[in-house]
């Protein structure tokens, strides 16, 4: 069977693509991709299916997704596709759109987290509610990634009368051996040996939430704690300016876009996301694997990762004190950061990519 699968702005081969890609093939599936390619880092060739770039746009109302819409059904019916596996918010509705207006009859989406997740503002927890719902009519296998989306997801009315499934989110390298002087790491990006490293990774955008980190290093007043971020994004001028501001400019550290992340995660005390939203995110998952303690928002997706007081700590995303108050924990008690560090790094391997690619295999089985 000809398969598209349909996203919205990819910079990589990321692992979480190669999860859905591989079984597929497994299964002896012809894939092919649409995605706004343009930003793409690295060598194209090591995507293992034919790619269509489409002028695809993360803004729901942007005019070039007209354009993408028209894309991805001259791709369909150029192609001969059969089926669609679609995936992120926009991508999610063009594809299915598109498909449904061809007369596919096998369209599948993969949720990586809905947008009127449980305390969303309001016009997340209407206008999307209501267009998920009204997706749902032209989805014949919706599949989700935590279990508050795998809830709300029982609620909606797909075309064939199926249930939702749910995988172990994008599936990540478990057991993973990074070999790195710490020491040496540390000086590289400006930390004195003294240091405790409290790391995040990125993009730096007002959903990723990275002030109210800043301001508990405020809060904190010790300056033996650096903030290191790894990320590039609109908000990074404002973020300078409330260090700035909390007094903590010399010790928030911007990175910006990295390539040696499990250097710099091996290399870190904590590791935080104080994200407003996520699905389940790679990078705790990652950190965990490497036996870190982990701070996050009290959202969906994070919440779902870290074990509160077992793993680390879980604070409303808002609340720069928590924040506070959970990193003096940790940078008082290295011993504790052992115990989390070993739980967490247990808990990981329930999210392993063999994990996940098998239940999608399982899943396309069933559905294809």
């Amino acid at each position: 069977m000809k398969i598209l699968m349909v996203t919205n702005r990819v910079k990589t081969y990321a692992l979480g693509f190669e999860n859905v890609i591989a079984p597929l093939q497994q299964l002896g599936h012809e894939v092919y991709w649409a995605a706004d390619f343009s930003n793409f880092i690295g060598d194209k060739s090591v995507i293992p299916c034919k790619t269509f770039h489409i002028d695809i746009y993360s803004y729901p109302f942007h005019r070039t997704n007209l354009m993408a819409l028209r894309q991805i059904k001259q791709i369909i019916r150029k192609e001969g596709i059969e089926a669609v596996q679609c995936s992120t918010p926009i991508g999610g509705a063009l594809g299915r759109i598109a498909a449904y207006q061809c007369g596919l009859k096998k369209i599948i989406y993969t949720a990586h987290g809905f947008l009127f997740f449980r305390g969303a503002p309001l016009i997340n927890r209407t206008i999307y509610k209501w267009e998920e719902m009204i997706l749902a009519h032209i989805t014949d296998t919706l599949i989700t990634i935590n279990p508050e989306d795998y809830q709300a997801a029982q609620l909606l009315k797909l075309r064939n009368g199926s249930k939702p499934y749910m995988v172990h989110g994008a599936g990540v390298k478990i057991g993973v051996e990074v070999e790195v002087n710490t020491i040496e790491k540390r000086k590289s990006i400006g930390l004195p040996d003294s240091a405790t490293m409290i790391i995040s990774a990125g993009d730096l955008n007002t959903n990723k939430n990275n002030h109210v980190v800043i301001r508990a290093l405020g809060c904190m007043k010790n300056p033996n704690v650096y903030y290191v971020l790894c990320g590039v994004g609109p908000e990074e001028v404002n973020l300078r300016k409330l260090a700035k501001g909390c007094g903590v400019e010399k010790n928030v550290i911007f990175l910006g876009y990295r390539t040696d992340m499990p250097e710099l995660m091996k290399s870190t005390d904590i590791f935080v996301m104080p994200s407003f939203r996520e699905g389940v995110p790679r990078s705790i998952l990652e950190a965990m694997d490497l036996g870190k303690p982990c701070v996050g928002s009290k959202t969906r997706g994070i919440a779902d990762l870290i074990d509160e007081g077992i793993g680390g700590y879980i604070c409303k995303p808002t609340d720069y004190k928590a924040f506070a108050d959970a990193f003096n924990r940790l940078v008082d008690n290295p011993n504790l950061c052992k115990i989390m560090g070993e739980h967490n790094k247990n808990k990981a391997k329930g999210f392993s990519f063999e994990i996940v690619r098998q239940e999608y295999v399982d899943i396309y089985k069933n559905v294809l």
